[in-house]
């Protein structure tokens, strides 16, 4: 089988065919529309760009308090010079995937050239397992921003990968507070990615044998990763402090204790575990197609079986093969520890899987580690390894079943948007979710403030925030209106709650093409904005 010259995959071709790709997948998919879209990623980066943190109460729940800064891009493209060009929005979003692919590649020749293999066809086929994850296609183009944290991880884990070399490179220390620096990056910019700094770092510890060289190494690390979190998120975090006494307001707030609501932890816990059997077996549970274990949508997955497999056989083969005396590769139990530390993180801490994309990527890489234990230890390709990673490919791309998470045909404007006139110095009310990202639509919206009325302030009944909302609506008195739709039932009685006899009139629908089917069926669920009477 002919050899590949692996510099083809490095140069600036390959990187602009990857961002092409990207961009053209994300395209295809349509316009982005989905839940966390409509309820706080518009919303989130409007606000902060006009200083709203303290005069509105969680439009969007308790997303409202999460930091924008990712969302802040996506956001002025779509309203400022992109805003009439809709596809070539989407063409931008989907660049991220682009990168993932192009650094994948890089990841996966580093690996070979530090186990001294030639890169051929079985990496490039690794490679494909791992792009090609649901959770990572499924994510191309949207607002979820997993995509970037992954990049920024996999950028880590790529140049940690050096450090594993037999031969000692001149200043490591540049390398370790790099990585540390891009992986605190991803944990600073959004909280899902938290679990992979300690992961890569205790990967580089037990990779380097624990010698004091490998503690001064990921002690750097960690210096880095701190430096890269405090400058992607301590700013915000002060803000929160500040206003709420809680600097991860309102997560784990059993540990700082903000008077604004109750000590508990705020994280998602509908899809952690829920016996034994799925804490030990989690991913033999996503092989066929499901709903509502590790996401809220459809989907199937083998990959993460399979990277579970591969890892509990890097971990078993050398005794059964009676392959003891040879040592695993250094840059393999990097990988290998990062995985598996990350794995249960994740589990114990979201279990959902739209967070453990950089997990996804890696799969394909562990499946070819594993199988390498069959191969002979020379740098020759093996054929017989090249058909068994494409016939794993073409199995894993048979059987996954791809979430859509929400899109709709593109309209002359990206985010087309369109409100009934609210008169300026109202007080709007924000009845359910996903709503909030009407608010920078709204005419005049810097002159109104807006609150939220959702399952995040039923939470905080009898705490300070609900005291807040108390304060405001009574010292206004200017015209109020609500925004809801049909299925809010159980918000809107927090109406009465804090304006008892309040009636809604004059409702006017919103007009929106992020509420619109593939095929223009009407979605939005009578959303509409209502002037609230008061008798």
């Amino acid at each position: 089988m002919r050899a590949l010259d692996a510099r083809k995959f490095l140069g600036v071709r390959a990187l602009l065919a990857c961002l092409s790709f990207g961009a053209l997948l994300s395209v295809l998919r349509g316009q982005d529309a989905n839940w966390d879209l409509k309820n706080y990623h518009l919303y989130n980066a409007w606000a902060w760009l006009h200083g709203r943190l303290a005069l509105d109460l969680a439009p969007a729940g308790l997303q409202s308090f999460f930091n924008p800064l990712l969302d802040v891009p996506y956001f002025l493209l779509g309203t400022g010079p992109l805003q009439h060009w809709p596809r070539l929005l989407a063409g931008v979003q989907g660049l991220w995937y682009g990168g993932l692919v192009f650094m994948l590649f890089r990841v996966a020749i580093r690996l070979a050239w530090l186990r001294g293999r030639t890169f051929g066809w079985a990496d490039v086929w690794a490679v494909l397992i791992g792009v090609t994850g649901t959770m990572t296609v499924s994510q191309t183009g949207s607002s979820f921003n997993e995509l970037p944290l992954a990049l920024f991880i996999l950028s880590s884990l790529y140049v940690l990968l050096p450090l594993c070399a037999d031969t000692p490179l001149s200043q490591p220390w540049r390398r370790a507070l790099l990585a540390g620096l891009l992986s605190g990056l991803a944990a600073g910019l959004k909280p899902t990615a938290v679990v992979y700094a300690p992961a890569l770092a205790l990967g580089l510890l037990l990779a380097l044998g624990m010698r004091r060289e490998a503690w001064r190494l990921a002690t750097l690390f960690g210096v880095g990763a701190l430096a890269g979190f405090v400058a992607a998120y301590g700013w915000w975090g002060w803000q929160l402090y500040e206003l709420t006494g809680n600097p991860i307001f309102p997560l784990f707030n059993q540990v700082f204790h903000s008077a604004w609501v109750p000590a508990l932890g705020g994280t998602d816990r509908q899809y952690l575990p829920r016996d034994l059997g799925q804490w030990l077996f989690y991913p033999l549970y996503w092989l066929g197609k499901n709903q509502h274990i590790v996401t809220e949508v459809n989907f199937a997955d083998a990959r993460y079986a399979l990277a579970g497999l591969s890892t509990l056989a890097l971990v078993t083969l050398p005794w059964l093969l009676r392959r003891r005396s040879l040592p695993m590769d250094r840059s393999i139990r990097l990988l290998l520890v990062f995985v598996a530390t990350a794995y249960v993180s994740w589990l114990c801490l979201f279990s959902i899987l739209r967070y453990a994309v950089p997990l996804e990527l890696l799969s394909g890489l562990l499946l070819l580690a594993a199988l390498q234990w069959f191969a002979p230890a020379d740098a020759a390709p093996r054929r017989w390894l090249v058909w068994a990673m494409a016939g794993a490919f073409l199995l894993l791309a048979g059987f996954s079943r791809y979430p859509g998470w929400g899109h709709v045909p593109y309209g002359d404007v990206a985010f087309d948007v369109r409100l009934p006139a609210v008169e300026r110095g109202s007080l709007v009310l924000v009845v359910g979710q996903p709503d909030a990202y009407v608010i920078p639509f709204l005419p005049h919206a810097q002159d109104n403030r807006y609150i939220g009325l959702s399952w995040f302030t039923r939470s905080a009944l009898g705490f300070r925030f609900d005291a807040l909302i108390q304060e405001r609506i009574a010292a206004h008195a200017g015209a109020m209106y609500a925004v809801l739709r049909d299925d809010a039932d159980e918000d809107r009685s927090l109406l009465q709650r804090y304006l008892p006899g309040a009636r809604i009139s004059d409702c006017a629908p919103v007009r929106s093409g992020l509420e619109q089917r593939r095929k223009g069926k009407e979605a939005s669920g009578n959303l509409r904005i209502c002037r609230l009477m008061s008798d």
